[in-house]
C-alpha cells in the first residue's frame, strides 16, 4: 500500500513539474523575441542590418512558420500574418537595444531610443511561457489597415480564379 501511494504521489509530482515548465524558447519574453527572431533566421544580423533591409524594403524571408505563430498568444488563423510581421519589423530595426520591462504575467517591450508615445510589444505569460498579444501590440489603426490589405489581396486571389 505503501508503495503504490509514494508511486500515485511521484506521478502526481512528475505531472506538476511538466505542466509548471515553459515549453523551451518561451519561458521570458526575451526567450519569445529570440524564438520570433530564429523563425525568420535573423537571430544572427546586427541591428544596422536589419533597418538597412527595412529601408531597402528587402523581404525577410519567414523560415519556419510553426515557430512563428507559437511565438502569439492570440494568433487567430492566415490574417494575422501581417500583424505578426508589423510585431517582427518593430522587434528587429531595435534588437540591439530592446528594453523589457515586467510586472508578472505582462511584458512590455520597446526601443530604448523609442518616444514614449510608441505603443510597447506587449507580451502575456499563459501556461508558464511567454507569448506576444498581437491585438495589444499593433496599434488598431495600423491592425485595421492591415486587415483590410489582406481582405483586397484575397478578393483579388478569388477573382483571379
Amino acid at each position: 500500500m505503501r508503495s503504490l501511494i509514494f508511486a500515485v504521489l511521484a506521478v502526481f509530482w512528475i505531472a506538476s513539474c511538466k505542466s509548471e515548465s515553459a515549453p523551451t524558447g518561451f519561458e521570458s519574453p526575451s526567450a519569445t523575441i529570440d524564438s520570433l527572431f530564429r523563425a525568420y533566421g535573423v537571430h544572427d544580423i546586427s541591428q544596422d542590418e536589419a533597418r538597412r533591409r527595412l529601408q531597402a524594403r528587402e523581404r525577410f524571408e519567414l523560415l519556419d512558420e510553426g515557430l512563428f505563430r507559437s511565438c502569439f498568444s492570440d494568433w487567430q488563423g492566415e490574417h494575422d500574418h501581417a500583424l505578426g510581421g508589423f510585431v517582427f519589423g518593430q522587434l528587429v530595426a531595435a534588437k540591439d537595444e530592446l528594453q523589457i520591462t515586467a510586472d508578472e504575467d505582462i511584458a512590455k517591450v520597446r526601443a530604448a531610443s523609442a518616444s514614449e508615445a510608441l505603443e510597447p510589444i506587449v507580451l502575456i505569460k499563459q501556461d508558464s511561457a511567454w507569448k506576444i498579444d498581437l491585438r495589444k501590440s499593433v496599434p488598431p489603426k495600423i491592425r485595421q489597415s492591415l486587415y483590410e490589405v489582406y481582405r483586397r489581396a484575397r478578393r483579388a486571389e478569388r477573382q483571379a480564379r
